[in-house]
């Protein structure tokens, strides 16, 4: 089944099926102030890139609904601070090599 794409007054653009966000090929939600939102069967999802990002520049990570992100921070600001998170829980660091550190404790514990 393809998404169905509507459009509102001041020019949002969003594509559902069966009344959730839904796009494989694309946003699923585009603002017109310039944000995007990447959904997959009504869940925040993106491999490969943000599933959010906002119009000032802030980033985030999502897989399957859960802040998470393996290979770097979860949440980037646009004023350069970051937070690191784990399938949807906030791993406490400094730096991605202290986060890769956690993570392998966490995968290998």
């Amino acid at each position: 089944m393809k998404p169905i794409c509507e459009t509102d007054n001041r020019g949002d653009k969003w594509w559902h099926i069966n009344g959730f966000y839904h796009r494989e090929d694309g946003p699923a939600y585009e603002s017109s102030s310039g944000a995007k939102e990447w959904w997959i069967n009504g869940k925040l999802h993106r491999e490969g890139g943000p599933a959010y990002e906002a119009a000032n520049g802030d980033k985030e990570w999502y897989i399957n609904g859960k802040l998470h992100r393996e290979d770097g921070p979860a949440i980037e600001y646009f004023d350069g601070d970051k937070e690191w998170y784990y399938y949807d829980k906030r791993i406490s660091c400094e730096d991605n090599e202290e986060f890769l550190r956690i993570i392998k404790l966490i995968i290998f514990s």
